[in-house]
């Protein structure tokens, strides 16, 4: 499963890439797929992308396989935060 994660805006108006193929990880794997099933609910739950954004603020952009969400730094907490911050973390870096 792929996981790609953009983060953009703040302060510098900097945006950091991630990605994570969890069918290349090996034993690894399964702590990410587990970490997933535990964030797929909560993109059900986001409202859609956010037009008015706080300034200086993060704005987010979670792609896990097809499912797909845009939203505000405050929006995004729980499992998919920490999913979205591992795989800026840990993930390869793209452009």
């Amino acid at each position: 499963m792929d996981i790609v994660v953009v983060r953009s805006g703040g302060v510098a108006g900097m945006t950091r890439r991630g990605a994570v193929d969890t069918t290349t990880l090996g034993d690894a794997a399964s702590e990410w797929e587990h970490l997933v099933q535990r964030a797929l609910p909560q993109i059900a739950d986001l409202p859609g992308q956010v037009d008015q954004r706080t300034r200086d603020a993060f704005s987010w952009t979670v792609e896990i396989g097809e499912h797909r969400c845009e939203t505000p730094d405050s929006a995004l907490t729980g499992p998919l935060r920490e999913l979205a911050e591992r795989t800026l973390r840990e993930g390869r870096r793209s452009r």
